[in-house]
């Protein structure tokens, strides 16, 4: 039998604190004959990382991770180009790289999978050497991000109510971002609200979900808005919803090997995979072929 290493992030997900509480308490029995003591941690988000690290340096041979696409990056960053394999608990609000890889949001049911294991290996973006599973963007999602922090870490506020707060500060004062972008041997500037870089291509339509079909196309994926006013973004918005990604006129993307993104100021906030950090220019993004081994049904 594999030695198995498991953490789970206690916050996650948008479940009443009782609710919370007897999933974990759920999860831990059906772990408890897989998983050692000294193997299984199920701490708050700001532990989380530590205690990876702590569990995969005792040599784990799988590792499950428990949580939001946060949680998840967090593992994958630490698990990358390893032989470790991962399996996703989906306990997060929307769990989107759970569901491109296709693990069930049950987590009993996920945890089941190890009974006949499918291993497979993704892609991985890659941005001055930080590893992200789904995306890295600029602009206007980094300051929502950290708007909504302000309001959750600090007032208590619920993530919902600060998410809709964040929204409406961030439409009031939209913070464009003047960026040299360089790809395929061109150089391009430009004034945008947002740009998203996405670990393989994104679906075009709505109603898909802006998921992915393939985690295993090698590239990534450029999307940019063109948008110089308020109006112009509701505008894209519309057109997004009604025509998909392709036909909407102010935006551009491109499938690329590499891409490199030259911002104004020598630091600059970018949210990978929802999740703000502080990078020093130019950012460099590519993607790192099956380096990352998942568990799959």
């Amino acid at each position: 039998m594999k030695k198995i290493g498991a953490v789970l992030n206690e916050g996650s997900g948008i479940l009443s604190p009782a609710e919370k509480k007897e999933r974990l308490d759920k999860i831990r029995s059906l772990l408890a004959d897989r998983v050692d003591a000294e193997n299984l941690a199920i701490v708050p988000g700001e532990k989380v990382f530590d205690e990876m690290k702590r569990i995969i340096d005792n040599g784990v041979e799988l590792f499950i991770a428990g949580g939001g696409d946060g949680t998840i990056s967090a593992a994958a960053s630490l698990l990358a180009g390893s032989d470790t394999s991962l399996l996703v608990l989906a306990l997060g609000t929307k769990n989107n790289f759970a569901g491109d890889i296709g693990v069930p949001e049950d987590p009993e049911k996920a945890i089941a999978l190890l009974n006949q294991p499918n291993y497979r290996k993704v892609d991985l973006g890659n941005v001055n050497g930080r590893y992200f599973i789904n995306n890295a963007t600029l602009g206007m999602y980094p300051d929502l991000v950290r708007h909504r922090e302000v309001r959750t870490d600090k007032h208590g506020w619920s993530k919902w109510r600060a998410k809709i707060v964040a929204a409406l500060v961030v439409m009031n004062k939209i913070p464009y971002k003047r960026l040299t972008i360089k790809y395929d041997g061109k150089t391009k500037k430009l004034l945008t609200p947002f740009l998203f870089v996405g670990n393989n291509e994104y679906s075009d339509s709505i109603e898909a979900g802006f998921t992915r079909t393939s985690l295993n196309g090698g590239r990534i994926w450029l999307c940019l808005s063109s948008s110089s006013r308020i109006w112009s973004l509701y505008s894209t918005a519309l057109q997004i919803t009604t025509r998909g990604v392709a036909n909407t006129d102010t935006l551009e993307t491109k499938l690329l090997d590499e891409l490199t993104v030259i911002p104004r100021r020598k630091k600059v906030r970018v949210a990978i995979d929802g999740e703000n950090v502080l990078l020093s220019s130019p950012l460099r993004f590519k993607t790192e072929r099956n380096s990352l081994n998942v568990i799959t049904p």
